[in-house]
């Protein structure tokens, strides 16, 4: 797996160049739209994401997904974007004349993009569905390529090998599956019980007891996952994955054969810093201490399907 980071904001802007030629200018589209009034009160998410899209943290994220995917795909297949939220990530992908669909769990929010027409916008077309990952209504082999973009980490484990396991099984032979985990970089356990301690306390000080309440019972919960055999390591929903989440749990569960990318980013994941991560963040001004002081970076992967694959059931 690749580690997405960058140490200068040359590094950045070198590395970043398809995110700025493909997916700005649909940014820029919706901007306009939202100016203009067209964004219904239901769909918050296009503001968040505006916003989020613009991050360094995103902006190599899809340009590492957007590399692979342009080399791949041609005139006439299919293409899945799972996990969408409201990027306009496959409406990039419509543009190459490419049968271009969307996925989310989030049914309200699926709902509101139907509504909003976003092909008005873009000048493309998407098909959008609601699925949950773990057992999507697609067909084998339904895709010649699919993305997987910052979603895992918000579905606990075993629930993310079996949402790899699905979107393999929907993948046809030849496809690529391109992916991006959130990944914190090797840490010491007192920087861990730093953060842990920061969060209770920002927890605390808005009065969100029942937040902490929650999180301890999703770690309880995510221990005893590990105690039934059916993980190697304990990950709650939305906690990032670490090295030993990847290693053990999620690159066992790839049935894929690995592509290289052409984007020079490193793959030793320990090479990377929680004061890397922190320089990086600090590339856009304030964004660091803004998102909770987070050492997060994106850990991404190609793989290709070789032939039809016998997926595990759980």
């Amino acid at each position: 797996m690749y580690v997405l980071y960058a140490d200068s904001r040359a590094t950045l802007k070198a590395n970043s160049q398809i995110f700025d030629r493909y997916m700005e200018p649909m940014l820029q589209a919706m901007e306009r739209a939202k100016q203009a009034g067209r964004i219904p009160a239901n769909l918050p998410e296009i503001s968040q994401y505006l916003q989020v899209c613009r991050w360094p943290f995103r902006q190599l994220e899809y340009s590492f997904a957007l590399d692979a995917l342009l080399q791949h795909l041609k005139p006439g297949m299919r293409y899945l974007d799972s996990g969408s939220g409201a990027t306009p990530l496959a409406h990039v992908i419509s543009q190459l004349g490419v049968e271009a669909e969307a996925c989310d769990s989030d049914a309200q929010l699926i709902a509101a993009l139907r509504q909003l027409q976003p092909e008005t916008i873009y000048g493309t077309r998407v098909q959008y569905s609601t699925q949950d990952l773990t057992a999507t209504s697609y067909p084998d082999e339904s895709f010649d390529a699919i993305s997987c973009i910052s979603v895992l980490e918000h579905i606990p484990a075993p629930h993310d090998q079996r949402a790899l396991c699905e979107l393999q099984r929907i993948l046809k032979p030849g496809g690529i599956l391109v992916m991006t985990v959130d990944f914190t970089p090797v840490s010491t356990m007192y920087e861990r019980a730093a953060y842990f301690a920061q969060r209770a306390v920002q927890l605390i000080r808005r009065g969100d007891l029942l937040a902490i309440v929650h999180g301890l019972g999703r770690k309880v919960a995510a221990r005893q996952v590990v105690s039934a055999g059916v993980a190697q390591q304990a990950r709650s929903a939305n906690q990032c994955f670490e090295i030993s989440h990847i290693e053990q749990d999620l690159l066992p569960a790839l049935h894929t054969q690995e592509e290289p990318s052409r984007l020079p980013f490193t793959t030793n994941m320990r090479a990377i810093t929680p004061s890397d991560t922190k320089r990086f963040w600090d590339l856009a001004a304030g964004l660091y201490h803004n998102q909770g002081q987070r050492a997060v970076l994106p850990a991404a992967f190609i793989g290709r399907k070789i032939g039809t694959i016998e997926m595990p059931t759980a």
